[in-house]
């Protein structure tokens, strides 16, 4: 069977609607000594750009204030697992996080949020970003993309490629092969994926 490469645009629609589709994802920031450490969290998707929420009582928060790269990982993995492999797909991202402020992009994230996450229908979890004079514990942040990996199944077995992102984080720019090859990848492997 042919192999097509995907485009950029194909790699944005994917992304996209992987960030609006899947909930739960990891996120990495740096600690106090410049070790990644790794937390579960709930992604709110807006194109490639990632919403997400924290308190500032937290190390993360502590962490984005003093060092806004970060990165994370957002995967579909089929409910039935190895039968549906051909429909696995991740996305690895390296960014930047920023504190949103702006009382209109709290509320775009508000509404985003609520539309992706059923739970919230029955939770008043966000309100308190409504209430005026109220001092908040709680925090969106935006992960603005810089580069990162693709993995879909979809497009083919292992299909990976690294991305590149536009400087406004809107759209994938460069899609650049993913190396298949070195002392840890057996040669028929890399002939298999290439």
């Amino acid at each position: 069977m042919a192999f097509t490469q995907p485009t950029a645009d194909d790699a944005t629609q994917a992304i996209t609607a992987l960030l609006r589709e899947e909930e739960i994802g990891c996120v990495a920031v740096l600690d106090e000594d410049g070790f990644p450490s790794a937390a579960m969290m709930h992604f709110a998707g807006d194109g490639l750009t990632a919403y997400l929420h924290t308190f500032t009582y937290t190390r993360k928060y502590e962490s984005i204030l003093r060092d806004p790269r970060v990165s994370y990982t957002v995967a579909h993995m089929p409910s039935d697992g190895f039968a549906s492999r051909t429909e696995a797909r991740h996305v690895q991202v390296t960014g930047r996080a920023t504190f949103i402020e702006d009382p209109e992009e709290i509320e775009h994230v508000l509404r985003l949020s609520h539309e992706q996450f059923d739970w919230l229908k029955d939770s008043d979890m966000y309100e308190n970003f409504r209430r005026a004079g109220v001092r908040l514990r709680q925090v969106f942040f935006r992960v603005d993309p810089i580069h990162g990996v693709w993995q879909d199944n979809r497009v083919r077995m292992m299909f990976r490629t690294k991305l590149r992102f536009s400087e406004d984080g809107k759209r994938v720019t460069e899609l650049t092969p993913y190396p298949m090859t070195g002392p840890s990848v057996p040669s028929a492997v890399a002939a298999e994926t290439s």
